[in-house]
């Protein structure tokens, strides 16, 4: 593991009272034997905050959004998800909050062989009973709902299509319309762009927080930094399972991101990343 690069705090700070934040760590760690992926980590994400994950291949970022969705659960440590507390839940309490957080993949993985509206429609599966989920398959139910999420994004006309017939950025929106029917409180996106080309990304990048403003708290993991000037509120930076830095895009600095990149700082190209938007310091375009 690489070595862990003291942590920076911005001017972004959490409160110790007021209300429940909709995340929070305390002391939570992730390890597979004696391999350490995630922390010890301390962190509060208040209900409507839009927050980037940056950092190398293997710095965490996947490890921290699954343990946020109860995929995984903490070694030692707390993690509480919309006041629940994931190590705890089994059952239908776990299927309670995998209902209310939703996940964006880098692969969108919509079922080849199923409609658009199939797939958007699988969204609502944790609302239903299993003979109702099984019962769409055959004539979909609530379509009027699949068709306004397709507005949205949209791809109102593509409502028959089936997944192959649409590019990948339109296969990212249509996971995009799976979201909005889920109706989730908090979401998660894994490097959802990673495969587009820049403009779509932006694009995906710009609807995913659109979508998400107001209650919907938001975690994205980025491979694209230029992507940070897209509307994100916060930033976790990320290396070697540790939290090396948290607040505003302003103040992410070519110094910081050396640290935080190591080996890999040289394959950053940061001109072609237009840093500039992210509005850095002065002292770190130079």
């Amino acid at each position: 593991m690489s070595e862990a690069v003291p942590a920076r705090a911005g001017t972004i700070t959490m409160p110790a009272a007021g209300p429940e934040p909709d995340l929070e760590f305390l002391g939570a760690e992730k390890r597979i034997g004696d391999k350490v992926l995630l922390g010890p980590l301390d962190l509060r994400v208040p209900r409507g905050q839009r927050v980037a994950l940056i950092g190398p291949s293997g710095a965490g970022k996947t490890t921290l959004l699954r343990l946020i969705a109860g995929v995984l659960w903490p070694s030692a440590g707390t993690v509480r998800v919309l006041g629940m507390t994931t190590g705890q839940l089994r059952g239908r309490a776990l299927a309670n909050l995998r209902r209310q957080v939703g996940f964006l993949h880098q692969q969108d993985n919509l079922v080849p062989g199923l409609r658009v509206a199939h797939n958007v429609l699988m969204g609502r599966l944790g609302h239903w009973s299993l003979l109702r989920s099984l019962w769409s398959l055959v004539w979909p139910q609530q379509i009027e709902v699949a068709h306004a999420a397709l507005q949205r994004v949209e791809l109102g006309n593509r409502l028959w299509a089936l997944p192959d017939e649409l590019s990948g950025g339109e296969q990212q929106r249509v996971a995009i319309a799976r979201l909005l029917v889920q109706a989730p409180r908090i979401l998660l996106a894994d490097e959802p762009v990673s495969a587009l080309d820049i403009r779509l990304g932006r694009d995906v990048i710009r609807l995913l927080l659109g979508i998400a403003a107001g209650n919907t708290t938001t975690i994205t993991s980025l491979h694209s930094l230029d992507l940070l000037a897209e509307g994100f509120d916060r930033v976790l930076a990320l290396r070697g399972g540790r939290l090396v830095f948290d607040g505003p895009p302003s103040q992410l600095s070519r110094e910081l991101l050396h640290e935080v990149y190591g080996a890999e700082y040289r394959t950053l190209n940061l001109d072609e990343l237009n840093l500039g938007e992210v509005d850095l310091p002065r002292s770190a375009q130079g």
